[in-house]
C-alpha cells in the first residue's frame, strides 16, 4: 500500500560548487562537514519518517550510511548546471518512494533548525495553503538600476520603513509540499504557499566565502546565547 501521510526531509548535495571550492564538506560548528551538520538538525527534528541524502557523490553516500539515513541516488546530469531546475525537482520527487509530504533542507543554511515547526504550520494550514515556503521580511528602501524608487515615493511622500507594506524574500531554507503536488508543478511550491517567517541570522545562505564567515559568527552568537554568555 502506497504511504501517502509520511513526512521526508529530502537534502539535494553536489559535489561542485562554482563559487567555494567542496562548499558543501566545508566544517561547521563540531561538524566535520555542513552536510552532517544538517543531517543531525534534521535528526534533531524528530519529525520525519525518512531523511534522504539527493547526490550522485560516493562521498555523500558514505555519509548517508554512517549518519543513519538514507541514499537516493541521483543522475550526474541533474547533478550540474545544464539541467533547467524544474527537471531537476521533477527528477529528484521520482526517486522518493511512495507520495509522501517532502520537505526541502538546504546544506547551505546551516541556521535554521525549525523544522518540526514548520512541519507543524503546513499541515495545520494545509486546507487553506497548499505548500510552505521560508521567507524573510523586507523592509528597506529599494531602487532599481535606474535610481527609481520601488514600492515607495521620493520627496516629500518619503515614508518610514515601518510604514512599507510588508514584502519577503525567499531564503531557500525550507519548502515543504506533497511529492505528486511537485511533480505535477514541475517545482517545489505551489500557488498558494503559506509563508514561513525566519529572523535574518537564521536565513543565512552560504553561496560566498563572506557568508560563511557570517554563519560562523553567527552559529557563535547563538551558542553564546545558549549558555547565557
Amino acid at each position: 500500500m502506497e504511504k501517502t501521510n509520511q513526512i521526508v526531509a529530502v537534502v539535494p548535495v553536489r559535489e561542485g560548487s562554482s563559487r567555494i571550492k567542496d562548499k558543501n564538506f566545508l566544517p561547521f560548528g563540531k561538524y566535520p562537514t555542513l552536510v552532517h551538520n544538517k543531517i543531525q538538525q534534521l535528526k534533531n527534528s524528530e519529525c520525519f519518517d525518512h531523511v534522504y541524502l539527493s547526490s550522485d557523490s560516493r562521498r555523500v553516500k558514505e555519509i548517508a550510511e554512517s549518519c543513519g539515513v538514507e541514499f537516493l541516488y541521483r543522475d550526474p546530469e541533474m547533478c550540474t548546471s545544464k539541467p533547467r531546475w524544474d527537471e531537476v525537482v521533477v527528477h529528484i520527487m521520482n526517486t522518493i518512494p511512495d507520495n509522501p509530504h517532502v520537505a526541502w533542507a538546504m546544506v547551505t543554511s546551516p541556521l535554521f533548525t525549525r523544522y518540526k515547526e514548520a512541519v507543524k504550520l503546513y499541515l495545520s494550514n494545509s486546507d487553506v495553503y497548499d505548500s510552505l515556503v521560508g521567507v524573510k521580511q523586507i523592509r528597506e528602501y529599494i531602487i532599481d538600476e535606474a535610481g527609481r524608487p520601488l514600492f515607495y515615493s521620493f520627496g516629500v511622500w518619503h515614508p518610514y520603513s515601518n510604514e512599507f507594506k510588508s514584502l519577503y524574500a525567499i531564503n531557500d531554507v525550507v519548502f515543504i509540499a506533497k511529492k505528486s503536488d511537485q511533480i505535477y508543478w514541475r517545482y517545489w511550491i505551489g500557488r498558494k504557499p503559506f509563508l514561513f517567517h525566519c529572523e535574518s541570522m537564521e536565513s543565512i545562505d552560504i553561496n560566498f566565502p563572506e557568508d560563511m564567515e557570517m554563519a560562523m559568527v553567527a552559529q557563535q552568537l547563538i551558542n553564546n546565547k545558549k549558555k547565557g554568555l
